[in-house]
């Protein structure tokens, strides 16, 4: 993988949507909506699986530093929150969608840019799901079972999340190319 000028700046360009996807958000309960999944989501399919996984690698790590890139700020301890599971996804959940995007554009059509969003969105579920389980359960010595844990991690998140999946799905091909990027970066 050769870094390019032109990489390092849409690298740097989806650490920062992220970080101002953070602040776009809505308190349901101690995880809240917030446009961060979309700019993940949308890095993986930009970048690439390796760039867009190191995109939100730096994201987390500048978080975890201290910068006040998460939805709730940053700092070390952000690992004892109940959404870091769902942070933790994003390097993860930003490779799949690379994987997944077709790296001619040409040959990318709107149902594998809908399965590439859907399955990076799963991705983000079953990391984040089971860290807040344990955050929950173990940390805050709650006794939730799964229809408890759904109604408070995921089932909230579903109509915004379909949105989400939708609306990339669509803006993938056009950015592609008018970004020029004709294949993964």
């Amino acid at each position: 993988m050769k870094l390019t000028t032109k990489s390092m700046v849409l690298v740097a360009l989806t650490v920062a949507l992220t970080t101002a996807g953070a602040y776009i958000k809505i308190p349901v309960g101690p995880v809240p909506i917030t446009l961060q999944t979309f700019f993940v989501l949308l890095s993986g399919a930009i970048l690439g699986p390796a760039l867009g996984a190191a995109s939100m690698t730096a994201y987390i790590i500048l978080g975890l530093v201290g910068l006040p890139v998460f939805a709730g700020g940053g700092g070390p301890q952000y690992i004892f929150s109940p959404t870091f599971g769902f942070l933790a996804s994003f390097p993860f959940a930003s490779a799949i969608v690379g994987l997944i995007i077709p790296r001619d554009v040409q040959e990318l059509k709107f149902p594998r840019a809908l399965a590439a969003m859907l399955f990076g969105t799963a991705v983000v579920y079953c990391a984040g799901l089971p860290f807040l389980a344990f955050y929950l359960n173990v940390l805050q010595g709650k006794s939730l079972g799964l229809n408890a844990l759904l109604m408070i991690g995921m089932f909230p998140f579903l109509p915004g999340d379909i949105a989400k999946i939708v609306i990339g799905a669509f803006m993938i091909p056009p950015l592609k190319r008018n970004l020029n990027l004709t294949r993964s970066l």
